[in-house]
């Protein structure tokens, strides 16, 4: 009983991660939509631009596309987290199986392995590229 209770608590304080996290990348997509909506509206009105003008906006929409698209895979990242919660299977070192603890979810709420695994999984690929690096 102990054992399950404990799990429940957990689930729930995982949950709770998930849910302000969503709230504020949600927040985050509808201030960028809003704001960019706001300058192109301006844009209109203020007709007499010259080519710098057109070049730094064109430069800034780039840039005000790539954060959406960030914000967008956090999004994503996040539904996917609620996803394996709801299977089970999140906070769960995909690797090794254990607990990932939580004050690391709390951190990155989508993370699925364990720091250890995590550690040994970057040091593979730091090998690999490394031999990939010298292939060529």
């Amino acid at each position: 009983m102990g054992r399950k209770r404990s799990d429940e608590k957990r689930k729930e304080a995982l949950r709770q991660i998930l849910h302000r996290m969503r709230e504020n990348v949600i927040m985050d997509i509808e201030e960028q939509i809003g704001r960019h909506l706001d300058e192109a509206t301006s844009q209109k009105i203020d007709a007499a631009m010259d080519e710098g003008d057109v070049a730094t906006l064109d430069l800034g929409e780039d840039v005000d596309y790539a954060l959406l698209e960030m914000r967008y895979k956090t999004y994503k990242n996040i539904a996917d987290a609620f996803r394996r919660l709801n299977a089970g299977t999140y906070g769960i070192c995909e690797s090794c199986g254990t607990d990932i603890p939580v004050k690391r979810l709390e951190v990155e709420p989508f993370a699925r392995y364990c720091v250890p695994c995590l550690s040994r999984i970057e040091e593979l690929e730091k090998v690999e590229r490394e031999e990939d690096r010298f292939k060529d």
